[in-house]
């Protein structure tokens, strides 16, 4: 743990946290949450943090994993994965399960429902960085561009936004961040703010292979970035405080109907606890803070948050994607022995000269040497269209181990997402064709809903509050002081990562509550 951030974890005792001295509350401790925390902590002002994660310290970890490694010995490999399997059916269905397994939620503790006949993967870590901070994870950051912003096709709303007007909060994430990749100049995928490198053997061969196959592709250079440790930042202030094990399940509101501050309960004791600010951000995940306002009553006679729209809970989203991974053989030494990554933007207009108005799918290639060749995998994603039906409501007789009620997930693909899935999986074997990778598998259906981690709209922001559930910048229409930055936010997906635009956000809602606070 570094430092500032494990002085400020030890000092947030349960007194700190319910003192009502804090200026904000950030529900939340991931992307979002962490970025929220750094910047409005560095303007001055004092932030309570709650996350649900429990903070392990590194000699906790390192039994935990020495237990593990007898347990493996005494147990077997397949018994404890039968073990893995029971607990957490859901989140083992991760790539990056493997890698830290600690991280995840367990699915018994934390359930959720679906309808039989439409599963719905929802992997959820609880950890300081969330699922952002899991090994394996992409960490593949691009900028939302004209078309993403403003569909054409009318079936999504444009974004509440004028032109260009998201671009300097983009430009202070990706100066703190600092990704990797190249200047591209294309219109339908903005440039960003880059530290330039070379392509690597691999991502040069590739990318003639694909341009001189379609003239009119644009494989980039995959924009790649370690996460910044936002929370040591915001820690090395000495204004953050910061409570994990906090599970937060209710938003209190004042009588005037401003924020007032958010009820937990305490992962050990098992008793709910107040912490008050005037000021709280919503930085727990797309469909946790959902949870949370559901939960949520703004006054006495409202129903719940965004009653006035009936939005919140619905549009669903997450990207369709499809997979496929082959092996390259030792044809080339440059393949063997260098890896890389490539990202296809829109790579359904790649016999066009430019993206058609309206919605595709963008391909992400990374390549693994292995002996006597290297592993490629190919993932697409393409954006699912926001539909009402698509929804996540509370459950009426379910509750998790805490007694908080627990989301029904009503999702499933439509007749566009599928045709668009078949589209996907044709081109990813034409890609592995352009690139002589013998395929080993490749997805024969999108995989579930969830599945891409991407998933937001349950909560979004427009110009009408008949129509939306946030304002344009991120602020609960009903409830002043209240904001939702993580992907609850989103309107419409695009094709690309989310987390860019997340943070984006997040800066731009951080910068109008410090002006809102000063007047």
């Amino acid at each position: 743990m570094v430092p500032a951030l494990s002085k400020a974890l030890r000092s947030t005792t349960l007194d700190v946290a319910r003192t009502n001295k804090h200026d904000a509350i950030i529900v939340g401790a991931g992307a979002a949450g962490g970025f929220a925390a750094w910047l409005l902590a560095e303007a001055g002002l004092r932030v309570l943090v709650l996350d649900a994660g429990i903070a392990r310290s590194p000699i906790h970890m390192l039994s935990r994993r020495l237990a593990r490694g007898v347990s493996r010995r005494l147990l077997g490999e397949g018994t404890l994965a039968a073990i893995d399997r029971r607990r957490h059916p859901i989140q083992t269905q991760c790539y990056a399960w493997t890698s830290a397994p600690a991280a995840f939620v367990d699915d018994l503790d934390c359930p959720y429902v679906t309808p039989p006949d439409k599963p719905f993967v929802w992997l959820r870590a609880r950890q300081l960085g969330g699922r952002w901070a899991v090994p394996s994870h992409g960490r593949q950051y691009y900028r939302l561009g004209p078309m993403d912003f403003a569909p054409s096709d009318g079936l999504s709303p444009p974004w509440p936004l004028q032109a260009g007007e998201l671009d300097p909060w983009y430009g202070e994430v990706e100066r703190r961040l600092a990704p990797s990749g190249s200047r591209d100049h294309l219109g339908w995928l903005p440039d960003s703010e880059i530290v330039a490198r070379e392509p690597t053997p691999f991502e040069a061969i590739s990318r003639a292979a694909i341009s001189e196959r379609w003239h009119n592709a644009r494989p980039v250079l995959a924009r790649t970035a370690p996460p910044f440790n936002s929370l040591e930042f915001a820690a090395r202030t000495g204004r953050l405080s910061i409570r994990t094990g906090a599970i937060a399940h209710k938003i209190e509101t004042a009588g005037s109907g401003n924020v007032r501050g958010v009820a937990w309960i305490d992962h050990d004791s098992r008793r709910e606890e107040t912490s008050y600010a005037p000021l709280v951000f919503l930085c727990a995940s797309a469909l946790e803070s959902t949870r949370l306002l559901l939960l949520s009553r703004p006054g006495k006679n409202a129903e719940s948050f965004g009653t006035a729209s009936g939005a919140l809970g619905c549009y669903v989203m997450d990207h369709v994607r499809v997979r496929a991974e082959g092996t390259q053989p030792p044809s080339d030494g440059a393949r063997q022995d260098h890896g890389g990554s490539l990202y296809l933007p829109r790579f359904d207009a790649r016999t066009l000269p430019s993206p058609k108005p309206g919605r595709g799918f963008g391909v992400q290639i990374a390549q693994s040497p292995r002996r006597g060749g290297a592993l490629v995998s190919m993932a697409s994603f393409a954006e699912m269209v926001p539909r009402a039906e698509n929804r996540v409501t509370l459950d009426p007789a379910r509750r998790d181990a805490w007694g908080i009620p627990v989301l029904y997930i009503d999702c499933a693909h439509g007749p566009a997402e599928l045709a668009q899935a078949r589209q996907q999986a044709a081109a990813l074997r034409q890609l592995a064709e352009a690139l002589g990778v013998t395929l080993t598998h490749i997805d024969a259906e999108p995989a579930p809903p969830g599945s891409a981690n991407h998933e937001g709209g349950t909560a979004r922001m427009g110009t009408d509050p008949t129509k939306s559930v946030l304002d344009p910048n991120n602020q609960c229409w009903d409830a002043p002081g209240l904001y939702v930055t993580d992907g609850a936010c989103f309107p419409s997906q695009g094709t690309q990562n989310p987390v860019l635009t997340i943070l984006a956000l997040t800066a731009r809602a951080c910068d109008h509550a410090l002006r809102a606070s000063r007047h």
